[in-house]
């Protein structure tokens, strides 16, 4: 049995923050990520999460002039495999069990075993579907959940509508707003942008000629036949629209990726894991990022006592779980 030090499962922020620091101090440490797929459904070996659809990260500190998610993530995935991190990817992980003696297996669709002392689940949230008439049928033929990282030049003159109200719609909306050619449209359920939009970026919008903010309103269907032609949104104070439009990018929300885990470590009802202190007392003592299961650590986005949702957050947490994995190793 080949056991590592460190199992992280999952590559966005809050994993590959916790696999460079662990590479930088322990030898052994494995990443495991799904990777992603392509719009036919075929998965390829990148790494990065759900950061790969920010196209522009202008609060992360050390960027002044911004950052867009794949180029951030690059670096942090070439960092560590620099400190020795080993990768799987694509590797999607199934099972979560405790075996002899305290070691943990994380078992993969692929058929594989991996095996380690302590492990740090990572895997962050997934993009919640929108059930909305032609969405599914018109995906990848205009319809796309994220952002696309291309230039928004690329996109010639052409209309675009976004429905989301929180960061990740906001930067594309700028992105795509870049191209003084392309007329962006801002779908948004309630009064005005989310508070979980950034203050400054808000302000960017409104301020922007080329987008066009629809509050109130809800999307019907996604209409054309084998391409995106429009999109039918009802007005909740009365009305029926239909806008003329080239692509229609999602931006709903996301839930934890935890149904491989089976019930392997405690979840609120929401599904988020719980660690340290929202434990209680029924599991003993418990370190911060510290699960249900004896050395087995949460962080980022996937965790319970984790509000803020931002990129920074999520490297700091990667580290800090680090700090406990540390700890746990060495009485284990």
């Amino acid at each position: 049995m080949d056991i590592h030090n460190l199992i992280v499962v999952g590559a966005g922020p809050a994993g590959l923050s916790a696999a460079i620091n662990g590479a930088s101090e322990l030898p052994k440490v494995l990443l495991i990520d799904s990777g992603k797929k392509d719009e036919q459904g075929v998965r390829h070996a990148v790494l990065g999460g759900q950061a790969l659809g920010s196209t522009k990260i202008e609060n992360y500190a050390g960027f002044p002039e911004g950052i867009s998610g794949p180029d951030l993530m690059k670096a942090f995935a070439r960092q560590a495999r620099n400190l020795g991190t080993i990768v799987a990817c694509p590797a999607r992980a199934s099972k979560l069990e405790l075996v002899d003696e305290g070691v943990k297996c994380i078992s993969t669709r692929e058929g594989i075993n991996y095996f380690a002392r302590a492990v740090i689940l990572a895997n962050g949230l997934s993009y919640r579907k929108f059930e909305v008439d032609g969405v599914e049928r018109l995906r990848g033929k205009g319809v796309m959940y994220g952002a696309p990282t291309s230039n928004a030049h690329a996109f010639g003159k052409c209309t675009v509508c976004i429905v989301g109200s929180a960061n990740s719609a906001g930067q594309a909306a700028m992105h795509f707003a870049q191209n003084p050619n392309c007329a962006v449209h801002m779908l948004v359920r309630g009064e005005g942008l989310s508070d979980q939009m950034s203050q400054y970026l808000s302000d960017r919008i409104l301020k922007q000629p080329n987008i066009k903010v629809f509050t109130n309103v809800q999307v019907q269907k996604a209409c054309g036949d084998n391409r995106l032609t429009g999109v039918r949104i009802a007005h909740t104070r009365g009305g029926i629209e239909e806008i003329t439009t080239d692509h229609l990018f999602i931006f709903i929300g996301a839930a934890p990726k935890v149904e491989w885990l089976d019930g392997a470590v405690a979840m609120n009802r929401h599904k988020f894991i719980a660690t340290g202190s929202s434990l209680g007392t029924l599991y003993g003592p418990k370190m911060n990022f510290e699960t249900s299961m004896p050395g087995v650590f949460a962080a980022g986005d996937i965790r319970m006592d984790n509000p803020t949702k931002r990129v920074a957050a999520a490297v700091g947490e990667g580290a800090g779980a680090i700090s406990d994995v540390h700890k746990y190793l060495s009485t284990h």
